[in-house]
């Protein structure tokens, strides 16, 4: 039915007919509506102010680039490895954060990270779109997405990474089925590309592999095939690109630090590095998506409908996510178009084999209302959620989470504290005291060596074997200690020449000698 034809429609004075036809026609359709609340609830995701705690020390790094007006190349918040060479890979993230934070503090910087990351969402779920799938299993393949990727997204420079590779993805293949010069856009991202984030390379890789791939389908004639001169173009495409990628303050030398990293980080201990533990329920949707992933591509594969490219690429997104858990966001990115293109195959099989027909939504005032409420529930569900990120992005919201006292006690110290403190604490505690004083160690993983991690676990765990924790801890010049209460703690409480201070939040702060200079704190 024409909705200029239908009585119950009424137009507002001085609107325009199609606006509204187009509004009345997705909010009449409760799956149109349902697909357009999915939408709006997966900018939710990535809502998150301090679930990473990396966001501090990014931070003050960005504002010594600000202060100082050039990027940072030596260690400066740490005492054990202080003034040795950094690869500067993440620095125009740091000075970006560090700029919104000064508009807005970290409210601001966590709500443009989380634009950053929805805008990834609605490129996948434009590519699925693309690809054919109806709004209902866009719907699906978007909720299972964002729910897959929640656990490593946040206000972390790794979401410009899942944002590009998902853009990256719908401009290639648009550019495949339909041309067009949107393409040549991409040597640029990647000039930005490679100074937010080292991830730069799992694009080019994915550019790559797709020339490769339409090449050798054209070749065996197997599968959807390209037209050549848009092949080629897209061969170009990547070959500027990683020219254009040299475009950092290292050059060249950044492809090596980038492939280092993914090759010497997951010995370190590093959760976000290590294999997914599917034990943990907030990696199921994860491992709900691998297998009906798998399960699809292999229903195509027997009904001669799969394309090569979706397998290979699948695959190889497939293996990163299960080599490590910071590789999920990228599978997501590959995957999800395409299981909700393959999902709504199934579907449309399924409804042909029972000889059911789609039905057409009839647009009334209460096909409208019910849809119009389903969409208003969304907006308050993300209004709702951009208000708790506010919460906690304040002041009382970070010493909820944070030792927010203790640091800014040692901030306060006549003399340059030097604090082992754990990981996940060391970026927050480096931001409140630098430069007043140091941590052991912190974020920035590639800074530090095995060895050094080593070292960190043995004090850590209170090692009673040579040479012990104690030992180590004495022998780094360590002056303050703000861990978690437990064996450490406890050794140091039973140890001359340390005095406890105080207790913040589950951590205990102790200092060398004499603890004068903290008389009249509390936390």
């Amino acid at each position: 039915m024409a909705i200029a034809a239908d009585p119950s429609v009424r137009l507002r004075a001085g609107a325009r007919p199609g606006a509204v036809a187009r509004a009345a026609s997705l909010l009449a359709d409760p799956r149109r509506a349902a697909c357009a609340a999915v939408v709006l609830l997966s900018a939710v995701v990535g809502l998150d102010a301090l679930g990473d705690p990396d966001v501090w020390w990014h931070l003050r790094l960005g504002q010594w680039a600000l202060a100082n007006h050039r990027v940072p190349t030596s260690e400066l918040l740490s005492y054990t490895v202080n003034g040795s060479p950094v690869v500067p890979h993440e620095w125009l993230s740091d000075v970006l954060f560090a700029a919104l934070a000064a508009a807005g503090g970290l409210f601001l910087v966590a709500l443009f990270m989380a634009a950053v990351c929805w805008s990834g969402f609605i490129a996948i779920g434009l590519r699925s779109r693309m690809r054919g799938a109806g709004v209902l299993a866009i719907a699906a393949g978007l909720a299972l997405a964002a729910k897959a990727a929640e656990p490593v997204l946040g206000t972390r420079p790794q979401v410009f990474t899942f944002a590009f590779v998902c853009w990256l993805l719908f401009v290639v293949e648009r550019h495949l089925r339909r041309g067009g010069r949107a393409v040549w856009l991409l040597p640029l991202l990647f000039v930005l590309w490679a100074n937010l984030h080292a991830g730069f390379v799992a694009g080019l890789g994915l550019l790559a592999a797709i020339v490769v791939i339409e090449a050798v389908k054209r070749v065996v004639h197997i599968g959807e095939l390209a037209d050549t001169a848009r092949i080629r173009t897209v061969g170009v495409v990547t070959g500027l690109s990683v020219v254009a990628a040299c475009l950092n303050p290292v050059g060249p030398a950044i492809y090596r630090f980038a492939l280092s990293e993914a090759t010497t980080e997951g010995s370190k201990g590093i959760i976000e590095w290590a294999p997914p533990n599917f034990a943990d329920p907030g990696l199921w949707a994860l491992l709900a998506l691998l297998v009906t992933f798998a399960m699809l591509l292999l229903r195509a594969a027997l009904r001669r409908r799969l394309d090569p490219r979706d397998a290979v690429l699948g695959g190889i997104a497939a293996v990163m996510a299960l080599l490590a858990v910071r590789n999920t966001s990228i599978f997501v990115a590959v995957a999800a178009p395409v299981w909700s293109a393959l999902i709504a195959d199934a579907a449309r099989g399924i409804s042909k084999r029972r000889g059911s027909r789609p039905s057409r939504a009839l647009v009334t005032p209460s096909t409208v209302g019910i849809g119009a409420l389903i969409v208003a529930a969304a907006v308050g569900a993300v209004a709702y959620s951009v208000t708790r990120l506010q919460t906690s992005a304040s002041a009382q919201g970070v010493a909820a989470v944070y030792p927010a006292c203790a640091a800014d006690v040692l901030a306060e110290s006549s003399t340059p504290q030097r604090v082992f403190t754990q990981y996940a604490d060391g970026g927050f505690v480096a931001n409140r005291i630098w430069p007043r004083g140091f941590v052991y160690i912190y974020g920035n993983s590639e800074t530090f060596s095995l060895s050094m991690f080593q070292r960190y676990y043995r004090i850590a765990n209170d090692a009673q074997t040579a040479p012990t924790g104690l030992q180590l801890l004495q022998q780094s010049g360590t002056t303050a200690v703000l861990f978690p209460r437990g064996a450490l703690t406890d050794q140091l409480a039973r140890t001359p020449g340390w005095t406890w201070v105080l207790s913040d939040d589950g951590r205990e702060l102790f200092v060398r000698g004499s603890s004068a200079w903290t008389a009249g704190t509390a936390c």
